[in-house]
C-alpha cells in the first residue's frame, strides 16, 4: 500500500512540476507577447501545444528519470527540454504574430522556469528516494575478469542499491539462495546460462529485481518478433531490412541536416581551421581511414587535435587518459566535439549517416574482431556521427559493450528513433566522461588481459 500511495504522490508532484512550467510560460506570454493572445480557446490550444511538446521533449531527455539519474543530470535534462520546447514555441508564436518576436521575452521566461525548476526537481528527487530507499542487493558472478569494475559501477549507485554480498556462482546452492532471500535486487555478471536460469526463476517467484548484463544472443532475442507455428510460439530473429522509402527518408534527412549544419557552423569551422593551422603550421584537417557499411573503407575528416607526429611509430592507438599528444586547442575542440564538425561533409557525400555505429579504424577493428568475432556485425548499416554507443557509452567503452549498444540500435532502427538520438546528442556535450581516453599503457579499448 505504501508503494501505491508513494507512486501516486510522485505522480502528483510531476503534474505540479509541469503545471508550474506552463503557468510561468503563460504569464510570460501575456507580459511580453500580448499580441499573440487572441481568444480563450485559441490560448488553450497554444498552451496545449506547449504542454504536449514539453512532455515529449522531456521524455527524450529523460527529465522524469528520478531514481535513474543524478540530480545534476536531471537538471541538465530539464534545461535542454525547456530550451528545445521554448524555441519551438517561439517559432509558433512568431507565426501567429506574423513576424519574428523579440527574443528577450523568451530568455526571461526560460530563466524564470529554470529558477523554479531547480528547487522543485531537488524536492521531487528527495521525495523519490524517501519513497524508494536503497534496496539491499547482491552480485552473483561467474568470471572475475570484469568483476572489480562492475562492482564499482553498481556501488556508485548507492542511493539506489546497497550491495551487501558479492557471491560466486559456485557457492553452495542452499547458501546462494539464502543470499538471494536476504536481498531485494540481484545482479548477474557472466553467470553460466544453466545456473542463471534457475536463479532467475527463483527471483521471479519471490519478486526479486534481477539485472543481467546482456550477451549478443540475448540482445537479438530481446528485439525479436513473435511468430506462431500453429499454437506454438517461436522467436523470429531475422533482422528486417528497412524498406526503400525508409532508407530514402533517412538519406534525405542526412542531406538536409548536414547541409544546414554546415551552413550554420561554417563561421566556426573557418575560425577553428585558422586557429589549428596557425598553432604549428601543419594541416588543420586530419584524414583517417575508417570502416563503414559492409566493411567498406572511406576517408574520415576531423579537425586535428594532436601533434602531427603522434603516430610516427606506425602503431595505431586510441587517445589515452592523459595523452601528451593532444595540443592545447585540441583539448578544447575534443571536449566540445567541435573536432567532429568536418564529418558533416562525410555525411553529405554519403560515406556516413548522422545516426549509426561509430566508424572504427580498420587496424583496430581487426584487433577487436580477433577477440570478439561478432564485432563486424556493426557494419550491417552505415557508420554515423551519433548513435546509441556515442550517447550511452564513452570514447573508451569496451568493444563488447559498444557492440551491444550498436546492435540494439540496428535491431530497433526507426526514423523516429533517429530523431530522438539526434536530440539526445546535445546532452553528450555536457558530459566530460564521454571523451575519456583509454587507460595508460593501452592502445585500444580492449582490457589489459585481452591486449596481452
Amino acid at each position: 500500500m505504501k508503494n501505491v500511495s508513494g507512486g501516486f504522490l510522485l505522480f502528483l508532484a510531476k503534474v505540479f512540476l509541469i503545471a508550474v512550467i506552463l503557468t510561468l510560460f503563460l504569464i510570460g506570454q501575456i507580459l511580453f507577447y500580448e499580441q499573440t493572445t487572441y481568444y480563450f480557446w485559441g490560448n488553450i490550444a497554444v498552451l496545449f501545444l506547449y504542454a504536449a511538446s514539453l512532455y515529449l521533449v522531456s521524455r527524450v531527455y529523460n527529465g522524469f528519470a528520478f531514481g535513474n539519474a543524478s540530480f545534476s543530470e536531471i537538471i541538465l535534462s530539464w534545461v535542454l527540454s525547456l530550451l528545445v520546447t521554448n524555441a519551438f514555441q517561439f517559432l509558433i508564436l512568431s507565426l501567429i504574430a506574423d513576424g519574428l518576436l523579440p527574443v528577450y521575452g523568451f530568455l526571461i521566461i526560460l530563466l524564470a522556469q529554470i529558477t523554479f525548476i531547480i528547487p522543485l526537481a531537488f524536492l521531487l528527487n528527495k521525495l523519490y528516494y524517501r519513497q524508494n530507499p536503497a534496496r539491499n542487493a547482491i552480485i552473483v558472478y561467474g568470471k572475475k575478469d570484469k568483476l572489480d569494475e562492475f562492482c564499482s559501477i553498481v556501488m556508485m549507485q548507492r542511493m539506489r542499491f546497497r550491495v551487501n554480498h558479492i557471491v560466486s556462482q559456485d557457492t553452495d546452492t542452499g547458501a546462494l539462495l539464502d543470499f538471494v532471500d536476504a536481498a531485494e535486487s540481484v545482479f548477474f555478471l557472466d553467470v553460466d546460462e544453466s545456473k542463471q536460469d534457475w536463479i532467475l526463476e527463483y527471483c521471479y517467484m519471490h519478486n526479486k529485481h534481477a539485472y543481467i548484463q546482456p550477451t549478443f544472443s540475448k540482445i537479438l532475442i530481446n528485439t525479436a518478433g513473435t511468430f506462431w507455428l500453429s499454437n506454438a510460439p517461436v522467436f523470429s530473429l531475422k533482422t528486417p531490412l528497412p524498406d526503400v522509402g525508409t532508407l530514402f527518408i533517412k538519406r534525405l534527412m542526412d542531406i538536409v541536416i548536414s547541409l544546414i549544419s554546415i551552413i550554420l557552423t561554417s563561421w566556426l569551422m573557418i575560425g577553428i581551421w585558422f586557429i589549428v593551422r596557425s598553432y604549428d603550421r601543419h594541416p588543420a584537417i586530419y584524414k583517417q581511414t575508417r570502416v563503414t557499411r559492409g566493411g567498406k573503407q572511406f576517408t574520415l575528416y576531423k579537425f586535428r587535435s594532436m601533434r602531427p607526429d603522434s603516430e610516427d611509430d606506425g602503431v595505431p592507438r586510441l587517445t589515452q587518459a592523459d595523452d601528451d599528444r593532444i595540443t592545447p586547442i585540441g583539448h578544447f575542440i575534443r571536449r566540445t566535439r567541435i573536432d567532429e564538425l568536418p564529418q558533416l561533409f562525410n555525411v553529405l557525400r554519403g560515406a556516413m549517416s548522422i545516426v549509426g555505429p561509430r566508424p572504427e579504424r580498420p587496424e583496430i577493428a581487426r584487433q577487436y574482431e580477433e577477440i570478439y568475432p561478432n564485432f563486424s556485425f556493426r557494419t550491417k548499416v552505415k557508420a554515423g556521427i551519433t548513435g546509441f554507443a556515442q550517447i550511452h557509452g564513452r570514447y573508451n567503452t569496451a568493444p563488447d559493450e559498444k557492440l551491444f549498444l550498436d546492435i540494439m540500435y540496428i535491431e530497433t532502427f526507426s526514423i523516429l528513433q533517429d530523431i530522438k538520438l539526434m536530440l539526445q546528442t546535445v546532452s553528450v556535450l555536457f558530459k566530460g566522461s564521454s571523451t575519456e581516453g583509454v587507460d595508460d599503457g593501452l592502445t585500444t579499448a580492449l582490457w589489459k588481459g585481452d591486449e596481452e
